[in-house]
């Protein structure tokens, strides 16, 4: 059965695929602009066809043009790819209050648990477990057979 994704993770499922599909875009592009020049600098139509010569000038004149041209299409393409990304894009930074004992966040008068303070102002997703030391702590009549257990699963335990 397949899991429900949640709106963050389908961002940055998105954030990816975007990216994929820039860097196809600029390959594709770059490898046409580098057959048009290769064209112009080449004349192959002269050779392909029999077509009269065009002269240097007019074909420098062209792969000029041609470059000018690729770049405006690249910046362009960068520029909106650039504006897509950061519109998608949240990053936590500065100072962020956080209770010294229970690990809330204080958001203006409200306090946030971390987990729901994180994914709100992040892609971030969190899943929960506990650690080998708190399984001690915690359950210290089931530890060793929830420890057992998992190291039998394939999931290393330091003890």
């Amino acid at each position: 059965m397949k899991e429900k994704q949640t709106p963050k993770a389908q961002n940055k499922e998105t954030l990816t695929a975007h990216s994929r599909i820039f860097r196809m875009f600029l390959f594709i592009f770059t490898i046409f602009v580098l057959m048009t020049i290769a064209n112009e600098i080449l004349d192959l139509p002269r050779y392909l066809f029999g077509d009269q010569p065009t002269s240097f000038l007019q074909r420098k004149g062209e792969v000029i043009l041609e470059i000018f041209i690729y770049l405006i299409v690249i910046s362009a393409a960068f520029y909106i790819f650039e504006k897509k990304i950061k519109s998608q894009i949240k990053i936590l930074e500065g100072f962020i209050p956080i209770c010294a004992n229970c690990k809330k966040i204080r958001q203006d008068i409200n306090w946030k648990v971390l987990e729901e303070y994180i994914s709100e102002n992040s892609l971030a997703r969190f899943s929960h477990t506990i650690c080998p030391e708190c399984t001690r702590k915690l359950y210290p009549e089931l530890a060793d057979r929830i420890l057992s257990s998992d190291s039998d699963n394939g999931r290393p335990v330091k003890k």
